[in-house]
């Protein structure tokens, strides 16, 4: 009868670790106090939904941004090889990177048609915790709870 409430135990310890980052993206933005932002336009910093998106993934790890811009296949490269933590552009819905990065939700609406392209952001597949954490922002931020 011992046994199941052990189990249960051992289960109930290990949740704390899940959503995982397997290359400890959120631990070492949290370790560091930075995360790297990738724009692929200069004007995106500027950006009403960026900045807010921005200030609140700040406010939500204890992390500064750290900026840098560059071009799209060289940014979201980047991302996926973990030298970047976030890239942010104007995406189309049915992008070729929708297999390579994981995209958060838009974070405001788009143009019409079956393939908008959308203003969000972009992760580095498999980095759960992290990805959690900018869709979550991303989410505050479309329906304008995170202003």
């Amino acid at each position: 009868m011992k046994y199941p409430a052990i189990l249960a135990l051992c289960l109930l310890s290990a949740c704390d670790a899940l959503p995982r980052d397997p290359a400890d993206t959120s631990a070492r933005i949290a370790e560091r106090k930075v995360f790297t932002v990738g724009l692929f336009e200069a004007g995106l910093a500027q950006d009403r939904e960026v900045k807010a998106l921005i200030a609140l993934l700040q406010r939500r790890t204890g992390a500064r941004a750290s900026w840098q811009q560059g071009s799209g296949e060289a940014l979201l490269q980047q991302l996926d090889d973990g030298r970047l933590d976030l890239a942010l552009g104007r995406f189309r819905k049915n992008s070729p990177w929708k297999t390579e990065v994981a995209f958060g939700p838009p974070l405001r609406p788009a143009g019409a048609g079956d393939d908008p392209i959308e203003l969000k952001a972009a992760m580095r597949n498999g980095e759960n915790r992290w990805i959690m954490t900018v869709e979550s922002a991303s989410r505050a931020i479309a329906r304008g709870a995170g202003k």
